[in-house]
């Protein structure tokens, strides 16, 4: 594939399930995930074991502080 070909898709919340049948159907190169992964600093590990998403604070967007940018949780991962 030539670079100038390249095709970034978004459309909205950035669930996994539209961005694989999007990517099969040939709709885009490239699924972009903004919001989730604000509210999800582990969105890659989330979507490969199909954890739960954190909900993202729409009302703390563009503010000052940590407070809707690092202060949401991390996934509980499990010790052997």
């Amino acid at each position: 594939m030539h670079p100038s070909h390249f095709v970034l898709h978004t459309r909205g919340a950035g669930e996994k399930e539209w961005a694989n049948a999007d990517l099969a159907a040939g709709n885009g190169d490239l699924v972009a995930f903004g919001r989730p992964f604000l509210a999800n600093p582990d969105l890659v590990e989330r979507l490969q074991t199909d954890a739960a998403l954190n909900a993202a604070d729409a009302i703390t967007f563009y503010t000052r502080g940590a407070k809707g940018y690092t202060d949401y949780p991390m996934m509980a991962r499990v010790r052997s």
